[in-house]
This record gives C-alpha cells, sequence and structure tokens, in this order.
C-alpha cells in the first residue's frame, strides 16, 4: 500500500533542465511536516486494541468455554475472511504495487517493465505453492513413520489396486478365449490368482488400513496448519506497510486512514483468527494460537513505531522507497491470492462438510463471502 500522500512532490514535462532537476529534488523530500506527536502515539495503541479484538475474538470463542461461540458464527467469520482476504490482495495490495513501481520517480530503473508488479505477484504464488508441496511432502513422511508405515504407503496401496486389476483383467481376456474344459481350467486358475489377490487385499487391511486413516486424519490437519502459517506470513507482511503508512501520513487524511485502517484490521484479524482457532497441534494449541494472534496484533503497530523512527528521513517518493513498498506490496498480494484462492475458497467450499451443510448455511456463507470483499472494497477507497 503506498502512501496516499506526496511530499513535495511534482511531475514536471522535463521541457528544460531546471524543471528536470526540480523534479530530482522533489522526489528525494523527506520529513514529515505537521506531525501530531500525541495523536500519532495514540493511533499505535487504537491499532492495537482493533486488531488484537479482531483476532482474538474467535481463538478465545474456540478454546475459552466461558465465551464460547456458537459454531456456526465461526464458521460464518471464517467465511467473511475469505472473502477479506482475497480482496485485500487485489484491490489493497496489488494496485499499490503498480503504483510504486510505476512511478515517474522510479525512472527506468526498474527496466522500463510495467508489469513487474504482476511477475512478482506470480513468483509469491508460485513460491508459496512449492514450499507448501515440499513441507506438505515432509510432514506425510514423517507421519507415516510415527504410524509405522512405510512414506510410500499411497503408491504401494495405488500399485496393488492396480496388480490386482491387471491380473483380473489379463485372466478374463485369456478365459475368454477358451470353452469347455479349457474355460475350467482358466476358472481354476482365476480362483487361485483371486485368492491371492485376497490375501494381499487382507495383508493391507490389517496392516495398513486403520495406519492410513490416522496418516489422511494428520495430513489434513497438517496441510491446514502449514497453509495457515502461509496466510499469516503474507498478512503480517503488508501489515508492516500498512503500519509504516500511517504512521508518516498527517493532516485532515491521517484521521480518514486512520478509521479504514482499523476497519481493516479488524476485518483480517477475524480471518486469521477463525483458522488460526481450527489449527490442531498434538500439543498446547491454544498457546500456540495465542502466541500466533499476538504476532498479528503486535505486527501493525511495530510498523507504526518504525515509521515514527524514521519520519524526519523517510522519503517517500525516493526511488529506493519507493521500489521497496513496491515489491512488498506486489509480494503479498501474490501471497495473499494464493492462500485466499487455493487454500480458503476453494478448499472451505469443497469440503464433504460445507457439502452436508443445509441450503440457508450455504447461502450464509457465500454471502458472508460477498459481504467481506465488499467491505474491503469499500474501505479500498481511503486504504
Amino acid at each position: 500500500m503506498k502512501p496516499g500522500f506526496h511530499l513535495g512532490k511534482r511531475h514536471g514535462t522535463g521541457a528544460d533542465d531546471h524543471d528536470h532537476d526540480r523534479e530530482e529534488v522533489d522526489c528525494y523530500a523527506s520529513g514529515v511536516e505537521d506531525w501530531n506527536k500525541g495523536l500519532h502515539i495514540g493511533a499505535i495503541f487504537i491499532v492495537l486494541v482493533v486488531a488484537g479484538l479482531g483476532v482474538f475474538l474467535p481463538v478465545l470463542g474456540h478454546f475459552v468455554p466461558q465465551l464460547h461461540m456458537p459454531r456456526t458464527m465461526l464458521t460464518l467469520g471464517k467465511h467473511l475472511g475469505t472473502g477479506v482476504i482475497i480482496a485485500t490482495a487485489l484491490i489493497h495490495m496489488l494496485p499499490g504495487g503498480y503504483e510504486s513501481l510505476n512511478d515517474p520517480c522510479i525512472g527506468s530503473r526498474m527496466g522500463n517493465f510495467s508489469g513487474w508488479p504482476g511477475t512478482l505477484a506470480i513468483i509469491a504464488i508460485f513460491a508459496m505453492h512449492l514450499i507448501e508441496f515440499v513441507l506438505s511432502n515432509h510432514a506425510m513422511g514423517k507421519h507415516a513413520h510415527s504410524h509405522g508405515l512405510p512414506e510410500g504407503l499411497a503408491e504401494h496401496h495405488h500399485d496393488i489396486e492396480g496388480g490386482a486389476a491387471h491380473v483380473e483383467n489379463d485372466s478374463t481376456q485369456t478365459a475368454s478365449l477358451h470353452g469347455g474344459a479349457g474355460h475350467v481350467h482358466m476358472d481354476d486358475g482365476l480362483d487361485k490368482q483371486q485368492e491371492n489377490c485376497d490375501a494381499v487385499a487382507v495383508h493391507t487391511h490389517h496392516n495398513h488400513v486403520h495406519g492410513a486413516s490416522f496418516l489422511n486424519d494428520d495430513m489434513t490437519a497438517e496441510r491446514h496448519k502449514i497453509s495457515t502459517y502461509i496466510l499469516e506470513f503474507g498478512i503480517c507482511l503488508h501489515s508492516v506497510i500498512i503500519g509504516l503508512t500511517l504512521s508518516v501520513a498527517t493532516g485532515a487524511g491521517f484521521k480518514t486512514l486512520l478509521i479504514a485502517i482499523c476497519f481493516h484490521q479488524f476485518c483480517e484479524g477475524l480471518a486469521l483468527g477463525s483458522r488460526l482457532a481450527e489449527v490442531q497441534h498434538r500439543k498446547h494449541a491454544f498457546l500456540r494460537a495465542v502466541l500466533s494472534a499476538t504476532l498479528f496484533m503486535l505486527v501493525t503497530p511495530i510498523g507504526m513505531v518504525i515509521g515514527i523512527g524514521v519520519r524526519y528521513s523517510y522519503a517517500p517518493s525516493s526511488p529506493a522507497s519507493l521500489i521497496t513498498m513496491g515489491v512488498l506490496d506486489s509480494l503479498s498480494a501474490g501471497i495473499l491470492l494464493y492462500s485466499g484462492l487455493v487454500n480458503l475458497l476453494a478448499e472451505e467450499f469443497g469440503t464433504l462438510e460445507f457439502r452436508g451443510y443445509r441450503t440457508s448455511k450455504k447461502v450464509a456463507c457465500f454471502a458472508a463471502t460477498f459481504i467481506g470483499a465488499g467491505i474491503m472494497a469499500l474501505i479500498g477507497k481511503w486504504a
């Protein structure tokens, strides 16, 4: 998200050297005018409380009996968050990346290529997919060993089924070529082969079926854990940018931006907290959820503190600042877009649990997703 103000920046026509020199100087203008110390420091605590409220509501509602929230409410909050995440990527992050990386102050430093934000977003999407695949593969092997199963259990099971089908097909084809006594002879062979296949199946059942069931449950939980932490990484990355942007904003626009960012962080907190509440851990599940929620709660105020610390030297229109903000915005957009579409939208609406909901609840989930996206689209007008 690029700052919504431009300190002393002017984009001339470049008609003469004098105008060109003025533009270069203005691009490197630093310092924040009309900066209200009390208001900006107070904003840190306002954002801290609002973000904490959003992320801790679903977490505490899930783990603390006294604060128990109806499961339907948590489900709707989770789907609301799906719309929030997707809209954040497409309306807040990616346009900010395009605005920053195509700013005239950058000049030709990016090779005069206007497609860098989209390219970086694609790189982030592919990187997140690769990371998730590698981590899931590693987790599969680890859980297979913990249940006394070979790592290639799925392939082994597939080979057994393929072998049985191969035997059955070959036997059927051979039997059809013979008649009379020959046919009876092949039936005997078929019986023996079938007994062998049954023996393999029995062995597979007794040794693997229970382990495979545990493995499947563990893998589902592990994938959910990995995807949730990828989501949190993307959210935290752009939350730092949001904090920095807010801390160096001044004037009448600061209050509007503060209100918009508070709504933004609250909605994102609900989205992340709903996912954190469902992450399964063997030990200390509540403690780990609280730590993850606390990280989200603190990251935007940390960005604000950084912004306050550099407010006199920060040049928001300098090439270094624009490139840094543009790259981070674009990478964040890719991460959130991957998480929102793959791990939230496609996964949550494709589960057997969701398909088993009554029609009214399905409609409510879809509506919550659309509302979440709509809210973030509206906030995008100011933040």
